[in-house]
């Protein structure tokens, strides 16, 4: 029986790979040998193997997508946090006459929230737990080992 795993390249067609693995029944496996098992045993490590990468480069992906879209956001709300303090201390510099600096001092509050903004959006958008699935999948894998081989 053969397993499919799908990997989505960058060129974003979805190629299919096919990894086969030679399902054997217990029956079948009692009567070989003890290097044909060890010979299949690692035919079905290096199967895990290549899934558990596969499997790791596309959450990567994901979460690389997701960093580059959060490290965008943090940096434009960074620049125009900058940008308007820049305006509100110009604001506070004219803030003696009061008059000319009303509509500086405005502008300068939306700039701000704007930018805080940006920033909350963007510190959302920040991956907390790199890797969930990979590191769950394998958990499981360890918990699968030890009770197979106990």
């Amino acid at each position: 029986m053969g397993a499919h795993v799908w990997s989505a390249e960058s060129s974003q067609e979805a190629h299919v790979v096919d990894l086969e693995s030679e399902r054997l029944e217990r029956s079948q496996l009692e009567t070989l040998s003890t290097a044909e098992l060890i010979r299949h045993a690692l035919a079905e490590t290096r199967l895990l193997v290549r899934a558990e990468v596969m499997h790791a480069k596309k959450e990567l992906r994901e979460e690389l997508k997701a960093a580059r879209t959060a490290g965008i956001l943090l940096g434009a709300g960074a620049v125009l946090a900058l940008t308007a303090l820049a305006v509100l201390f110009v604001a506070l510099g004219l803030a003696l006459p009061m008059a000319q600096a009303l509509g500086v001092l405005v502008v300068g509050v939306v700039l701000l929230a704007i930018a805080a903004g940006l920033l909350f959006m963007g510190r959302k958008r920040v991956p907390k737990k790199p890797l969930p699935h990979t590191q769950e999948r394998l958990k499981m894998d360890y918990q699968l080992t030890r009770e197979t081989l106990q």
